[in-house]
């Protein structure tokens, strides 16, 4: 029998378009981190055209009682970064201690298609927009909070052509937060009528653990947070180790 690792909370969900400040048509796939004590989510709130944009929300235990921001944190800026002008989607938070910044990576959308862009903040107000870091159609973007040797990573799922290839999680690194290469496979998606075939990506950002990176990663078959890879202490080796090939959540 397999132990259940997760478990809902009895209160979910959490968060609901009724709780929202103004007019919306959902929340969902919300970045979180912690600020000043306090859980904070960065929210995607699709609102009533269809596009999308990200909206903070604060709690003291993470639970109930959030203060949601009354207006759109961070809403996409056509103007200024065309890639947005379908909206901006599914944040990912990692904090980088030696920046002493938090640094979003984030979906800009458009006709263009799906690609990977990053932002920087000290205090979840005011943002520093790096832009578009990868190429459309990519997804599913998070980096690891340090530097190995000098470079920092990030963890993505591109969509190659033609796609019945299968869609990994691949990763990639960078000097600067803006110039990314040494692009590498690192998760193979299995082939075959598995839940998992032809198509993983990453759900939450990496954590560090005394055993490794420890990944959670999603299938589009609507499986969350669903198997575990630890990654191996040398990350320079792009070695990981599946754990778990079940469903976990």
């Amino acid at each position: 029998m397999i132990k259940e690792l997760f478990l809902r909370h009895p209160q979910n969900p959490i968060l609901t378009v009724k709780q929202w400040p103004y007019p919306a048509n959902a929340v969902f796939n919300a970045g979180a981190t912690f600020v000043d004590d306090q859980t904070l989510l960065m929210v995607r709130v699709e609102d009533r055209r269809g596009i999308s944009h990200l909206t903070i929300a604060r709690s003291a235990d993470g639970i109930e009682n959030w203060q949601i921001e009354p207006i759109p944190t961070f809403p996409p800026d056509p103007a200024n970064c065309p890639e947005e002008a379908w909206g901006v989607e599914d944040p990912r938070i990692s904090y980088l201690s030696e920046l002493g910044e938090w640094v979003i990576s984030y979906i800009a959308y458009s006709d263009f298609g799906p690609l990977v862009s990053l932002a920087r903040t000290k205090d979840f107000r005011s943002f520093k927009r790096i832009r578009a870091v990868l190429p459309p159609e990519n997804k599913d973007a998070a980096l690891f909070p340090v530097r190995f040797g000098n470079r920092w990573a990030m963890i993505h799922r591109p969509t190659p052509t033609p796609s019945d290839v299968g869609k990994h999680i691949w990763i990639s690194f960078s000097p600067d937060l803006k110039h990314w290469g040494d692009h590498q496979i690192l998760i193979r998606a299995r082939r075959g009528g598995w839940w998992d075939a032809n198509r993983i990506g990453l759900s939450p950002p990496p954590l560090r653990t005394p055993e490794g990176w420890l990944l959670l990663r999603s299938h589009y078959s609507l499986h969350i947070a669903t198997i575990l890879s630890v990654i191996a202490r040398s990350i320079a080796t792009k070695q990981s180790t599946v754990l778990s090939r079940y469903s976990v959540f």
